[in-house]
């Protein structure tokens, strides 16, 4: 976990440093605070992905459908990120939805090679790959708006994990 949380900071720093320099010169004889509050001014305004409610956009009952079980939980509602747990044919299975700040995925997604980041999806936001998961077995697909809103599913199989992202994409806007 540690070495987890590691790899994170580290591309989130890559990406951070990675963008000193570049663009247009600050302008002389312009305070920096005048221009940060100009560039602020410009940006729209930023989501607060804290108000997303996972389980209520894409319900525990609909995860269930999509997957083909029951649902053998009810997980906890009004938070951005949910858990799904789901029998299927006496096994069992598990699927997380989460929504955070786009920042971590793209700064990461910026770091990776295009081989790296697995298999393009199209039609979610603005970019959105899925790939095996990084610790164990299953798939993560990874969702971003640059700028606004970044979304992760991970689960044991790759086509559910697929639909319920494409699902959470078609109603967060």
């Amino acid at each position: 976990m540690k070495t987890l949380a590691t790899l994170l900071l580290s591309v989130v720093m890559l990406g951070a440093f990675s963008h000193t320099g570049r663009g247009a010169p600050e302008p002389t004889g312009v305070s920096a605070a005048t221009t940060a509050a100009t560039r602020e001014a410009a940006a729209p305004p930023r989501r607060d992905v804290s108000t997303l409610k996972a389980c209520e956009i894409v319900s525990p009952k609909e995860v269930a459908a999509i997957v083909g079980g029951t649902l053998l939980n009810e997980p906890p509602a009004g938070f951005p990120n949910c858990a799904y747990v789901v029998e299927v044919t006496g096994d069992t299975e598990s699927y997380r939805l989460n929504f955070a700040e786009p920042q971590v995925y793209t700064a990461m997604l910026d770091a990776q090679s295009e081989a790296e980041r697995g298999e393009r999806l199209s039609g979610l936001w603005d970019e959105a790959y899925v790939q095996p998961r990084a610790f164990g077995s299953g798939f993560t697909v990874i969702a971003v708006r640059r700028g606004d809103i970044a979304m992760e599913v991970s689960g044991d199989r790759k086509e559910p994990a697929v639909a319920i992202a494409r699902l959470a994409v078609s109603r967060v806007r």
